[in-house]
Formats: C-alpha cells, sequence, structure tokens
C-alpha cells in the first residue's frame, strides 16, 4: 500500500469516470436526505480510526457529495478538493500518510486551508464488487498511518454501504415496477368497468341488469382493493390489521342507515395473497349482509374479528341480522332469509357470493366454517401462518 522510498506517487488513470457517473445515477442517491444507516457507519469509522471526520462520498464526474459525514458540515466538494476521486482506479484501499506532502494534495484546498487535513485514508466503494463510485473515508488533521487491521475493517466496512446502496437501488425498482403494474391494471378495471355499465344499460331484462350491477360492484370492490394493497406496501408482507380497517372504512357508506359496522383486530403480518384473499372475503360478507341481514329498516352489528389461534390466524364475520337455522343451497333461498345467503351446501356450487369466498379460502389453503339461526350469522375463517406484530 506503501510506494518504495524515491518512487514518485502517481494515479492510475481513470478510464470509468462515465461508466461511474452512470452508476451513480442509477441509485437514485445523490442530494438525497441524512439517513440513519449510512450515519452508523461514519460514525463507527471514526470512532474505531480515532479519527475527527468521516464521510461517505460519491465521486461524479464533476463534483464530490458525501452521503453522510460525521465531524464536518461540509457535504459538497469540487473535484479540486476531491482526494477520493485518486483513489478510483487503483487498489481497495488509499492511504496518504501526509497530504502535505504528497504530490497528489499538497497543493489541494483543504490541505491549504485553515483546520488542514493532513491525514486521508479511504476504502473504495465499488457497485457490484467492480465499479467505483466513491468511498468511505476518514480524514485527520494530522500524518499518521492506520494499521493494517483497521484498514481491513474499513474496507468491509465500505462493502456494507455498497451493499445498502444496492439493497436502496432494488427496492426503488420495485416499487417503480409497481406502480407501472398498479397503473395498467387500475386502466384494464376501468376499461372493463366501463364494458359492463354499456351492457347494463342496454338490458332489457330487468334480471339482467340487476345482475350485471352486482358485476360492477364486484369490479369497483377488486379496484378499491388493488388500490389499497399497493398502498400499504410494496413488500410481501401486509400488516392486516392496518390493510383491513381501510377496506371496512369504504364498505361503510354501503350499509343500511341503522346498520354500524365495527372491528377488533390483533396486530399480525401475513403475506399478501392471503392479505387479498381475506379482503376480498370481508367484502363479499359485508355487501352481503348489508343488503340482505337487515331488511325494512332493521337496526343491527355487523362485527369484523381478527385474533391468532395457535400457529393459524382467525377472522370472523358476524351479523346479528336475519339469519335461517335451516337453510339449504342458496339458489333456492330467498332474500328474506338475510346474510344467511352464504350458507349453501358446499355440494351445491353455490351462487357467485359463495364462489368468491369458498375460491378466496382455498387459495390460501385455509378453512372455512359458516352457521346462522335467528341470532343472525356467523362466517369464520381460519387461515395459515401469521406473524404477531409486537406491542409497544
Amino acid at each position: 500500500m506503501r510506494p518504495t522510498e524515491g518512487e514518485p506517487v502517481r494515479d492510475h488513470f481513470d478510464h470509468t469516470s462515465e461508466q461511474r457517473a452512470d452508476a451513480i445515477r442509477s441509485l437514485g442517491i445523490m442530494d438525497s436526505e441524512d439517513e440513519a444507516d449510512f450515519d452508523e457507519i461514519t460514525s463507527y469509522a471514526a470512532e474505531i480510526c480515532d479519527a475527527p471526520i468521516s464521510l461517505v462520498t460519491l465521486v461524479s464526474t464533476d463534483r464530490q457529495w458525501a452521503k453522510s459525514a460525521f465531524g464536518t458540515q461540509q457535504r459538497d466538494y469540487s473535484m479540486d478538493e476531491s482526494i477520493c476521486s485518486h483513489g478510483l482506479s487503483g487498489p481497495d484501499f488509499l492511504e496518504i500518510e501526509d497530504t502535505a506532502t504528497d504530490p497528489r494534495t499538497r497543493d489541494n484546498p483543504l490541505v491549504t486551508g485553515a483546520d488542514a487535513i493532513r491525514y486521508y485514508g479511504g476504502a473504495i466503494l465499488k457497485l457490484g464488487g467492480t465499479t467505483p463510485i466513491g468511498a468511505l473515508c476518514i480524514l485527520d488533521r494530522r500524518p499518521r498511518r492506520l494499521p493494517d487491521e483497521t484498514k481491513r475493517l474499513l474496507v468491509i466496512l465500505a462493502k456494507q454501504v455498497t451493499r445498502r446502496m444496492e439493497l436502496r437501488r432494488a427496492l426503488a425498482t420495485q416499487e417503480t415496477l409497481a406502480s407501472e403494474v398498479d397503473h395498467r391494471v387500475k386502466n384494464s378495471l376501468q376499461m372493463v368497468t366501463a364494458l359492463v355499465r354499456i351492457q347494463r344499460a342496454q338490458a332489457r331484462s330487468t334480471e339482467t341488469r340487476e345482475a350485471l350491477g352486482e358485476t360492477i360492484d364486484r369490479l369497483s370492490a377488486i379496484a378499491l382493493l388493488h388500490a389499497e394493497l399497493h398502498k400499504v406496501s410494496a413488500r410481501n408482507e401486509i400488516a392486516l390489521h392496518q390493510f383491513l380497517p381501510d377496506i371496512i372504512r369504504h364498505l361503510e357508506p354501503t350499509l343500511p342507515p341503522h346498520v354500524t359496522i365495527e372491528h377488533s383486530l390483533v396486530p399480525m403480518l401475513v403475506r399478501s395473497e392471503i392479505a387479498t384473499s381475506l379482503a376480498l372475503l370481508v367484502n363479499e360478507a359485508v355487501t352481503n349482509a348489508a343488503k340482505h341481514a337487515f331488511p325494512d329498516g332493521r337496526a343491527g352489528r355487523i362485527e369484523v374479528t381478527l385474533e391468532a389461534k395457535g400457529q393459524l390466524g382467525r377472522l370472523a364475520i358476524i351479523d346479528d341480522g336475519m339469519g335461517h337455522a335451516g337453510l339449504g343451497t342458496e339458489d333456492t333461498a330467498s332474500e328474506s332469509t338475510g346474510s344467511a345467503l352464504l350458507m349453501a351446501d358446499p355440494a351445491g356450487g353455490g351462487g357467485l357470493g359463495r364462489q368468491i369466498i369458498d375460491a378466496s379460502v382455498a387459495r390460501i389453503n385455509g378453512e372455512i366454517s359458516r352457521s346462522s339461526g335467528a341470532g343472525g350469522t356467523l362466517i369464520e375463517v381460519r387461515f395459515p401462518a401469521p406473524r404477531l406484530v409486537p406491542h409497544g
């Protein structure tokens, strides 16, 4: 790491400036806000080196910028001030023991000015292990030399910095793709809904118009579920206790005037496909109860509960409307049987509402039970592998 005595110190010629600039742009990180993940590393680097200043820098073609700075307020550096740039085409670590005597830095404004920097040690940041973009460096106001083991530790920390930057870029790319998919799905749903509306307007049969109206309602519900799912998280895990209240809030305006809806939800995380299936189930069950369980202005209540039972999650939708203790198949039930319309015989095929609920449960390898009587209707679903969120 040190030149032999009498040998002039030279930089390797930098063939990678444009490639480096492209790599930095791909990160989308220049001039971004402070982040604790990077600030913790610069603080630790300064501590283990007993140095007053530590930086995480990005060196573009026309300036150097510090993503994280410990011990200094300066973030922007001209290329005349950049010391990190001297190491970009060399080995993994650049050490300048005395910047005032080294020909690469002796005329640097940071070295000749007030509070002169007299030492530089920098571990090079390399995206993908190959493209140099900057450094994790320490600066001191006295000439010195770092032990080899400390240099190795800074190289390891620099690799952690680049991995965090690459992870940030991957997440940003994922969010961009998710937004594009979200836009296309919304456009498709809007187009299908518009076509169904046209068909309903042209239908002559009252029964057909009602059926197409229910289809439009379901398409609107799917669009809502998709929007809410996209809003809460782009990750694979969803906080179900935060997701379901948004769905319930959108259902409240559809309830009869004297019917209320309440929920009691234990904090838990589930896979996104489980969240989607359970939200569809809640939408169908609550919509059905609102439509059929409270005829003639009858007052009542719908409750949605979520809890953990051993290794399973339990979701229940309960209403105190008109149930039916002896309901047969859905196809032979009249609307006067209330929300028990979802109580169809499994062997009987059932109507669309039941099929959507059963398909949603089957998709997540869950189990469903239904009961209905004079006191109302209960739909209970058990589903696998929720992860509870600790309180506090």
